[in-house]
């Protein structure tokens, strides 16, 4: 049987210091951070424990990790290192979406926010 799981990670709150302008960059800001990962998760119905699927607290880590250690100006780019981030030390995800929303983004009018979304998929064998 194939399986397809998913694990979703929604609204995560991080400051940190992304954007294009210098002042982003500077100041900060909250943003939130969805991530969709996919993969075989239940590779044995049987089995009950934390080993046989991902740590939702690790891929929270990895996330915080990467998106509040480094600074982007595009919300793609640190999107798309999240995801790749995620595909590289998780062997169990074949699937990464990770969504990026940015309150409050100088546009000259009322926004609620700016959202990126990456998809990356691991090449598979």
């Amino acid at each position: 049987m194939i399986s397809s799981d998913k694990i979703r990670l929604k609204s995560m709150l991080f400051y940190a210091y992304h954007g294009a302008l210098e002042e982003e960059r500077t100041i900060g800001q909250m943003f939130e951070v969805d991530l969709d990962v996919s993969g075989n998760f239940s590779r044995d119905q049987g089995l009950d424990d934390l080993h046989w699927t991902v740590d939702y607290t690790l891929l929270y880590r990895a996330v915080a990790e990467i998106f509040t250690k480094k600074s982007f100006q595009l919300l793609e780019t640190g999107a798309g290192v999240i995801a790749d981030g995620i595909l590289s030390k998780f062997d169990p995800v074949h699937e990464v979406t990770v969504r990026v929303r940015k309150p409050h983004v100088p546009m000259g009018g009322l926004i609620k926010y700016v959202e990126v979304e990456v998809t990356r998929r691991r090449q598979l064998t």
